[in-house]
């Protein structure tokens, strides 16, 4: 890391992930057990929201710094940061170490990292400062088998 670079964050895209029933049921298992009856179709409502509001958001860093802290990304107004970040080879197509392997030494660097309850309205919080985001869209087909959503427990 350079301290004397100065870091650029670049938003490469932000995906919504796809939420299915069988994503949705298995979420509100892991979280809530065995609940019946309208407890369950509270839980599994808060699960879908929950999924919903999911985003893969996909980004470039270069000159990173000493500042530079992947949990530095996230939204202000939430206390949601990256998760299950994955670093990917400049081009996107491969990842750079296997998956949940510390970040590697090269610049720039290709991240991929899931945030919860994301607001397009809000920017994307950084160790370099805030950056406006577009609109969610559907995720890429490399980055869903690169980076597959990881159910939380």
């Amino acid at each position: 890391m350079n301290d004397l670079a100065n870091p650029e964050v670049n938003v490469l895209g932000v995906y919504r992930i796809e939420v299915t029933d069988e994503l949705v049921l298995e979420q509100t298992e892991i979280l809530y057990g065995d609940r019946r009856g309208s407890a369950r179709e509270q839980c599994e409502r808060d699960c879908r929201e929950q999924l919903y509001s999911t985003v893969l958001v996909e980004v470039i860093v270069q000159g990173r710094d000493s500042r530079f802290r992947i949990a530095d990304f996230g939204q202000a107004h939430m206390d949601q940061v990256a998760w299950a970040e994955a670093f990917l080879n400049l081009d996107g197509e491969s990842l750079a170490v296997e998956r949940w392997g510390d970040c590697p030494d090269i610049d720039p660097i290709r991240i991929a990292f899931f945030i919860h309850f994301w607001d397009p309205k809000e920017p994307l919080r950084t160790s370099y400062g805030p950056i406006t985001c577009t609109e969610p869209r559907p995720m890429p087909a490399r980055l869903a088998q690169l980076v597959p959503y990881v159910l939380l427990d």
